[in-house]
Parts: structure tokens; C-alpha cells; sequence
């Protein structure tokens, strides 16, 4: 039997950030970054904070329950962030350690 209630664990690289330059922007307004491709990701994220601020307004990636749907997370209070070493990454810090991100738990999906 499955624990509906247990928290999906999505890896790193299954994961699209959504990023934007306004804190409040809608998941369609945003920039998303594809972290499958590392180099890419942090290119693509170096070139928008050339054009200035941004911030994490949301995640997506594919629903662990449902093959072929995709979750898109926004207010990013129903995950936890985990870098390599297990430890929390604080949402505001992740930009900043990408490289460092292990895995997302999804704790309401």
C-alpha cells in the first residue's frame, strides 16, 4: 500500500525552476530553467541576473503519480529543498547554490 500522505521526492535534475524578475509573477510569466543540463542552467541563470534581480517564484516537474502530467508548485511553501549532503536549502538561498541542490520533497502534491 502507498503512503499518500509521504512526501514525493523529485531529483535535482528532473526539475524546472521558474524564475522571475517580480516576486508575485504568475508560473506562465516566468523564466523557466530546465536543471537537467547543469551548464546550461547556470548560463541561462547568469544571464538573467545580468539583466538584473531575479527570484524562484515556482518549481515543475513531472507528477511521480501520474506519468505524462506535469506539477507546477508556486509560493514554494509545500517543499523542501535538500542539497547533497541532506541538509535544507532555504528557497531564497537556491539560486545561489543550484550546483548544491540534491532534491526536492514535495510534502501537499
Amino acid at each position: 500500500m502507498t503512503d499518500t500522505n509521504a512526501p514525493a521526492v523529485i531529483d535535482a535534475s528532473d526539475l524546472t525552476l521558474l524564475v522571475s524578475d517580480t516576486p508575485d509573477a504568475r508560473a506562465y510569466q516566468a523564466n523557466p530553467i530546465d536543471l537537467s543540463d547543469p551548464v546550461e542552467a547556470r548560463e541561462t541563470l547568469a544571464a538573467l541576473r545580468d539583466e538584473g534581480e531575479i527570484v524562484v517564484v515556482g518549481i515543475e516537474c513531472d507528477d511521480p503519480d501520474e506519468p505524462g502530467n506535469r506539477i507546477v508548485v508556486t509560493g514554494l511553501d509545500a517543499v523542501r529543498l535538500v542539497d547533497v549532503a541532506g541538509q535544507p536549502i532555504d528557497v531564497v538561498q537556491l539560486l545561489v547554490r543550484v550546483d548544491d541542490l540534491e532534491c526536492v520533497h514535495l510534502t501537499a502534491h
